[in-house]
C-alpha cells in the first residue's frame, strides 16, 4: 500500500486539473480549425464576379448567342469540316447542289456606309418600320425562329444578335449571324431559297457589303452580308410583316 503525503496529494490534484484544462483547450482549438474545403468549391467561391465589366466575356451563360471578339465562333463551328457539313445541309434544303442558283447582275442603289448596312434596327428603318412598332422591339436570340422559312440563316449559322416583335400590328425581326461558309455561297443560298419560293430578290453590291431585297409573305425583307477580316461571313436579315 502506497501512502501519499498531503503535499503530494495536492500536487496530483493540481496536475489533474491542469491536464483537464489542456484537454478543454485542445477541444476548443479543434473547433476553431476550419474543415478542409473542396478545391473546386473554393475556386468557385473565390472567382471574380461576372458583373464586373472587364470580366463579362468570361461569363458563358449565353455563349450560344454571344461571342468574344477574339473568338467569334466555337472551334467546332469553324474550319473545313464545319464548312463541309454546313454546305451539305444547305444542299439538302435546296434539294441538291443543282438547287444553288447564281446571283443576278448587281443593280444600282444608294451607297450605304458600313455602319448603316449592319445596324440591326437601322435595317428595319430602311424597311419603313413605324415608330410605335420600333418601340416594341425586344432583344432575344429566339427571334431568329420567327423569320419566314425562306429567310432562315444558312445551316449551322451562329446567331450573334436578334431583335423583334410579334404583336398584331407589329411583326418585325432583325438578326445578325456568322458562318465560316464563303460569302458568295451564303448569298447564293439565300437567293436560291427566295427564288424557289417565288420571291425574286434584287441584288446590290456595295464596296464591302452585298444585299438582297424584296417582298415575301406579305412583308418586306433585306439581307445584308459582308466578309470579316477573319474570313467569316457576317449576315444581317431583316423582315417587316404587313401591319
Amino acid at each position: 500500500m502506497v501512502c501519499l503525503s498531503r503535499t503530494t496529494t495536492i500536487r496530483l490534484a493540481c496536475l489533474s486539473l491542469g491536464l483537464a484544462g489542456l484537454s478543454a483547450c485542445a477541444d476548443e482549438a479543434a473547433q476553431d480549425i476550419a474543415p478542409e474545403t473542396d478545391p473546386i468549391v473554393q475556386r468557385a467561391l473565390n472567382d471574380p464576379l461576372m458583373i464586373e465589366p472587364d470580366l463579362a466575356s468570361q461569363n458563358l451563360g449565353n455563349s450560344a448567342l454571344e461571342f468574344d471578339i477574339g473568338h467569334p465562333l466555337p472551334p467546332e463551328n469553324d474550319g473545313p469540316a464545319a464548312v463541309l457539313a454546313a454546305r451539305e445541309e444547305a444542299f439538302a434544303v435546296l434539294g441538291g447542289s443543282s438547287g444553288l442558283k447564281d446571283l443576278p447582275a448587281s443593280g444600282s442603289e444608294v451607297e450605304l456606309a458600313e455602319a448603316e448596312a449592319f445596324d440591326t434596327v437601322g435595317r428595319l428603318d430602311r424597311l419603313s418600320i413605324s415608330k410605335s412598332c420600333e418601340a416594341q422591339l425586344r432583344f432575344s436570340g429566339t427571334w431568329v425562329a420567327r423569320l419566314p422559312e425562306r429567310l432562315q440563316p444558312f445551316p449551322r449559322g451562329s446567331t450573334k444578335e436578334a431583335i423583334g416583335s410579334a404583336t398584331g400590328n407589329c411583326r418585325a425581326v432583325a438578326a445578325l449571324y456568322l458562318t465560316p461558309v464563303p460569302i458568295e455561297d451564303v448569298l447564293r443560298y439565300h437567293f436560291s431559297r427566295l427564288d424557289e419560293g417565288g420571291a425574286r430578290a434584287s441584288y446590290t453590291k456595295g464596296e464591302t457589303w452585298h444585299s438582297l431585297t424584296g417582298s415575301i409573305d406579305g412583308g418586306r425583307y433585306e439581307i445584308t452580308a459582308r466578309e470579316l477580316p477573319s474570313g467569316l461571313a457576317e449576315v444581317g436579315i431583316a423582315y417587316l410583316g404587313a401591319a
